[in-house]
């Protein structure tokens, strides 16, 4: 058999036999690249082949090189069995996925299988291994509390996927040390993503133990299919291996923090706030949370959204963004683990414990004649560079 395609800017016949065609859809076999149109786009950068995705397909038919479900039909289950096995047994740790299982199948026996199937073999000789791999998005929440702006008279709370690192929600909170707070926190998440995970892991203290019950209730009342004894709804876990969300704070000081309490201090250096006025202190607990809500959540959707760096020995996906590796888990052998609730019963257990108003750092009314006060002043955007000069022109007008 022999095909028509252009090598160069030349048309020249390839035989079925030819050495280096067969040898680049042998590397890409191996790689587990099966897109028609993505080896024809790789034959004509890499060799300077051009062939249509058409001939791609009839010449990979040729080849017998054939994809994972393919194989799976046509090869006896227990030898496809051993070929994972294999791979297991070279990973004594446990700590490679079931995707990494199934690329290094391919690699070293040029044997696609599918996800299922290997994850299948996993489960059944190796159970105890997937407690150290991440399954996939809401398997795990990490949560905690975040100190270093106390120092300036604000707290942090926040929530990571653990298998992806994504930021799932970061609060500017009067406390991150009172239980109701903290729990309503949670049931915003909970609301927000419909459902809940197969697992909330915090640090042991008093400020979690209502998000313990709450967590514990929402899985019986909606799950109880599952058990609390072999997979609990909630485990508390030491700072240093609630490495999820731990590993994240770094950052965050580093990328934000650091320099928000540089600026607040700043403004008493400058004699611009007095923190032992009690009006000023008012309007300062207005103002700030204003502004460093709106810059966690755009130093939140920064972080999702830029790239994490390559790295072979990781467990879970990389050289991707913590947004892409939450929205396409199936990319890097993930899946939804989201755990669907009624959304409605979480409104009303939300307005049950007092609603947005356990968030607020002011009175309603003081909010309210603040926020009045601010609008007259046209301001276009609040920034740290600018907050202490805003708060001066407010001052007189909150203050007549």
């Amino acid at each position: 058999m022999q095909w028509w395609l252009w090598y160069g800017t030349n048309k020249v016949t390839v035989q079925a036999e030819d050495e280096v065609l067969a040898a680049a859809f042998f590397k890409y076999h191996r790689e587990m690249l099966t897109n028609n149109v993505k080896i024809a786009a790789r034959l004509a950068a890499e060799y300077n082949i051009h062939m249509s995705a058409t001939s791609v397909k009839r010449r990979r038919k040729v080849l017998g090189f054939v994809g994972s479900r393919t194989n799976v039909k046509g090869i006896p289950v227990q030898d496809a069995e051993q070929l994972v096995l294999a791979q297991m047994n070279k990973d004594p740790a446990q700590r490679h996925g079931v995707f990494m299982i199934q690329q290094k199948v391919a690699y070293h026996s040029e044997t696609h299988l599918t996800r299922q199937f290997v994850s299948d073999v996993m489960h059944m000789h190796a159970p105890e291994g997937f407690d150290k791999l991440p399954v996939g998005i809401h398997e795990r929440w990490a949560g905690d509390g975040h100190d270093k702006l106390y120092k300036i008279g604000f707290a942090i709370w926040a929530v990571v996927d653990d298998a992806t690192s994504r930021w799932l929600g970061a609060w500017v909170v009067p406390s991150n040390r009172m239980g109701e707070i903290v729990a309503y926190l949670f049931l915003c998440l909970v609301e927000k993503y419909g459902g809940i995970p197969l697992q909330f892991t915090t640090e042991c203290g008093s400020e979690t133990t209502k998000l313990f019950g709450l967590a514990n209730s929402l899985r019986e009342i909606f799950h109880p299919e599952y058990d609390n004894v072999e997979l609990p709804a909630h485990v508390y876990l030491r700072s240093v291996h609630n490495i999820a969300i731990e590993r994240s704070w770094l950052r965050l000081r580093l990328d934000w923090g650091d320099n928000v309490i540089l600026f607040f201090n700043k403004g008493i250096e400058d004699g611009l706030y007095n923190p032992n006025d009690p009006q000023q202190y008012e309007l300062c607990q207005w103002i700030w949370p204003k502004l460093l809500r709106k810059d966690l959540q755009e130093t939140m959707d920064f972080r999702n959204g830029a790239r994490m760096r390559k790295d072979n020995n990781k467990i879970g996906p990389s050289a991707m963004s913590r947004n892409q590796a939450f929205s396409l888990p199936e990319q890097w052998g993930g899946r939804d683990c989201l755990l669907p609730v009624n959304v409605n019963v979480i409104q009303e257990i939300k307005a049950e414990m007092g609603g947005d108003a356990l968030l607020q750092f002011t009175s309603a009314e003081f909010s309210a004649r603040a926020q009045a006060m601010y609008d007259t002043l046209g301001i276009t955007e609040l920034t740290t560079e600018n907050i202490w000069h805003v708060f001066q022109a407010m001052y007189p007008l909150v203050f007549p």
